[in-house]
């Protein structure tokens, strides 16, 4: 009997490590979805703050009043620009969520030919082994 080799382990483990790699790049998408919402957050939590202790001041200067429409300007293009590149993000991690599918059923179909020929290698191998003890068998029986 042969030890049993599948022809294609080498473009199995390419394609399991391709698939690796895959998975790696849509975690760093993630991340830079993740890192964005944050900063959106925080900078809505930093206008809020400030707009809440220049409100809450009994008296407002007029430069303090014009120095936060200006910021509300400035904080509000922020954040337009925030909401765009999230938007990019978002479109590359499903773009790459799709490239990790299409890895991951490459590997699972060498994985399932690797798992297919071993069966057909061990159903040989078990007919080997049977005809084998039917002839022992035979030659024993024919001795008698």
């Amino acid at each position: 009997m042969q030890r049993f080799r599948f022809r294609l382990d080498r473009v199995l483990e390419w394609r399991r490590k391709e698939y690796r790699v895959e998975e790696t790049r849509l975690a760093a998408c993630v991340a830079l979805v993740h890192a964005t919402e944050q900063r959106i957050e925080r900078l809505r939590a930093e206008r809020a703050s400030i707009e809440r202790e220049l409100l809450l001041r009994s008296a407002i200067p007029a430069a303090d009043f014009f120095n936060l429409g200006r910021y509300r300007l400035r904080a509000a293009k922020e954040e337009i620009e925030l909401a765009e590149e999230h938007r990019r993000h978002l479109l590359a991690t499903a773009e790459q969520r799709v490239r990790v599918q299409k890895a991951q059923q490459r590997v699972k179909l060498l994985e399932k030919m690797r798992e297919r020929r071993l069966d057909e290698h061990t159903a040989a191998a078990n007919h080997e082994l049977e005809s084998l003890a039917a002839e022992a068998y035979l030659a024993r029986w024919s001795q008698r």
